[in-house]
């Protein structure tokens, strides 16, 4: 877990992220999970131009660090700007997707076996299920038809299942062509279903085919997502911008992203003020109630206009019943009234007006602001949970249009008095 934050004014974009990262391993069975204080997540992108990116989620790609791409990107960048921001985040995912010494083929390839081979177990356990049992190891039991017989019904039901938009037809026949020869030398002694008779050989083909399109329709549920933040400037904008993205890794040769929708700042626009990944502190200053309150209240006042609904019907009797489709409608009415009214003064008392004061802050006090609620998520991390996935030091920078890239607190695994020679290799 982690905890960022951007905000964003007509003057600059404050970025600021936590440093806490947490690395969990298996031990005689159970999960361990330890937590470290060091991770750096907030990065200066380009030497040059005035844009920052910041990570969260997965702080790997199938192994490499994305601290090394970040970097290497950004020395190859050199001197160049982009009349527009979101160029950065183009050409930096081009950057990480064709990059061979970072990831060679055969890595793409050993990260994509390992995402079909990890839908065995759950092809492995629908075919139990269509086949009326409850576990894997109880399809011995079952005989060489029964086990097609099931194994055809889900083929029909996979075949049903929706691709996911970022994903192609080409994405499963690759998947197929490229796992099938290694997985079917295997799978008479590795997978239970085959395992158990030698005498199902013969439904291996089908069953990689199916699973093929098993792992590719289920790779967006399955794979370590990283979010991607990038803020900043291109040449030709005054007003900041930001970008996010949610990566979701390789599949084959196709690093797979989804772009969410930018803020685009102009002269009218309210300040932005954006959470990332753990965001419930945050949210409850921005709203002046949390979230999981407001989300119990609305939940609650439904329950409560169905349980009047009752009480007035019992009260007036049978003879002046309403339709039971009437009563639904009345109470949804009301309640989007009822549900409107709160949230426009959640709007109107608490987001607008803090929405004015940012954009009237002084850079200094925006990054006192970003660095304070990200302290706020940590202390609440801290106080209500045993672990402590949002902690350690804060990095703060400032980015504005003519000052560029400007860092307010940045931590160092050195003593940087002792260091001179790094800056002066950084200068």
């Amino acid at each position: 877990m982690t905890a960022e934050i951007a905000i964003m004014s007509r003057t600059a974009v404050v970025l600021a992220a936590d440093s806490a990262t947490t690395v969990t391993s298996w031990k005689d069975g159970e999960q361990e999970r330890r937590y470290f204080k060091g991770a750096n997540k907030l990065f200066e992108l380009s030497r040059v131009a005035p844009v920052g990116l910041m990570i969260y989620g997965s702080a790997d790609l199938h192994g490499v660090p994305w601290e090394l791409p970040i970097k290497a990107f950004r020395e190859q960048l050199g001197q160049d700007q982009y009349d527009k921001l979101e160029t950065y985040p183009e050409r930096f995912f081009d950057f990480v997707e064709r990059e061979e010494k970072l990831f060679s083929d055969a890595a793409r390839g050993s990260a994509l076996f390992d995402v079909v081979a990890a839908a065995t177990y759950r092809l492995q356990l629908r075919i139990a299920q269509q086949a009326g049992v409850a576990t894997i190891e109880d399809l011995a039991g079952k005989s060489d038809q029964e086990i097609e017989s099931a194994l055809a019904l889900c083929e029909s039901e996979i075949e049903a299942m929706e691709l996911n938009p970022l994903l192609r037809e080409a994405d499963i026949a690759h998947a197929h062509a490229t796992t099938a020869p290694e997985l079917e030398a295997i799978a008479a002694t590795s997978f239970y279903v085959f395992m158990q008779s030698d005498t199902r050989a013969y439904l291996i083909p089908r069953f990689l085919e199916v699973l093929a399109k098993l792992a590719v329709k289920e790779f967006i549920m399955y794979a370590d997502k990283t979010g991607v933040v990038v803020a900043g400037y291109g040449k030709e904008e005054f007003f900041p911008v930001l970008e996010s993205y949610d990566c979701y890794g390789f599949l084959g040769d196709r690093l797979i992203l989804q772009r969410n929708a930018p803020s685009v700042m102009d002269a009218s626009s309210p300040a932005v003020i954006q959470p990332f990944a753990t965001t419930y502190m945050i949210n409850t200053f921005r709203m002046g109630i949390s979230p999981d309150v407001l989300y119990t209240v609305d939940g609650s006042t439904s329950l409560a206009f169905d349980e009047l609904a009752a009480k007035l019907q019992a009260e007036v009797g049978a003879g002046a019943s309403v339709p039971k489709e009437r009563i639904k409608e009345i109470i949804e009415e009301v309640n989007a009234g009822h549900s409107d009214r709160w949230h426009t003064q959640i709007r109107n008392q608490h987001i607008f007006p803090l929405s004015s004061v940012v954009h009237s802050l002084p850079l200094p006090e925006m990054a006192a602001l970003a660095r304070s609620l990200i302290e706020l998520e940590s202390l609440k991390e801290r106080v209500t949970r045993p672990s402590e996935s949002v902690s350690g030091p804060i990095d703060v920078a400032v980015i504005s249009k003519h000052d560029g890239f400007i860092w307010i607190d940045r931590k160092h695994y050195f003593r940087p008095e002792l260091n001179h020679r790094f800056f002066t290799r950084s200068e």
